[in-house]
């Protein structure tokens, strides 16, 4: 059976960017689930409006507001039953360039296999505290992975092969919210996913509205990253087994 493709965006009170979006995304022939969070009757309203004027665009309706992580888990979920292959994921609120979904769907369907994820090159308009949350995290996952691949494990622009993901999430529990690109990404990278990385420019508008929670976000990151290094750690003599046992194949193949 051939590979096919659709896009997921979680959404949640970021509507105005998200139209904007669509009218670029749509010129892709991809079939688009938008999946709300939520965000409230007003905006509900506007969306099925804007959505009724794209034929191959979806919205789904989540009742109770899960976080960034339970909108991706119920799109992929989505994904899959509708019988699609794979999903290319991005964000609602502008960040991430439309125009660079032709070529990550490209990469994917040369390796199917794999699960891509950006590699964000950031202009002068990152917040610095974002910018070094997202090196030590990055920093924390490379520790807990034994790995190098996962060279941003915060973006959102990602191409997942369902088969492969969705057996990862029965393992997320309750941490559904900004946790979940990065223990996905985790438990790809235990499950022994090829994980590759594509650069793609991602953008801080000046208007634009983040719904990251100083605090409460932040407490969350910091007892997932609790959880995994006692996984990763848990991990360690299986993963430099595997890597030793790799290296004794390819030396003897030469």
């Amino acid at each position: 059976m051939a590979d096919s493709y659709c896009v997921v965006i979680p959404h949640y009170r970021h509507h105005e960017p998200l139209i904007h979006m669509l009218k670029t995304l749509t010129d892709f022939e991809l079939d688009i689930l938008v999946i709300d969070d939520a965000s409230g009757a007003e905006i509900i309203g506007q969306l099925e409006t804007e959505t009724a004027k794209h034929e191959r665009v979806s919205l789904i309706q989540r009742v109770e507001n899960g976080g960034k992580g339970a909108a991706m888990m119920t799109g992929l979920r989505e994904a899959h039953e509708r019988g699609y292959s794979h999903v290319i994921s991005l964000d609602a609120d502008g960040q991430h360039d439309p125009n660079d979904v032709p070529e990550l769907l490209q990469r994917s369907q040369a390796h199917p296999d794999s699960l891509f994820t950006g590699y964000p090159i950031f202009g002068d308009d990152i917040p610095a505290s974002r910018l070094y949350g997202r090196m030590l995290t990055n920093y924390l996952v490379q520790f807990v992975t034994s790995s190098r691949m996962v060279r941003d494990a915060m973006c959102g622009f990602r191409a997942y092969p369902l088969a492969r993901v969705l057996p990862l999430c029965d393992a997320i529990g309750y941490r559904t919210r900004m946790e979940f690109d990065v223990e996905i990404l985790v438990r790809a990278c235990w499950a022994g996913l090829d994980v590759r990385a594509m650069e793609t420019a991602v953008t801080y508008p000046q208007d634009g509205q983040s719904h990251f929670n100083l605090v409460a976000d932040n407490v969350r990151l910091v007892a997932m990253h609790v959880l995994l290094i006692l996984g990763g750690l848990i991990r360690l003599p299986r993963t430099l087994w595997r890597r030793f046992s790799r290296g004794m194949a390819i030396d003897g193949q030469t």
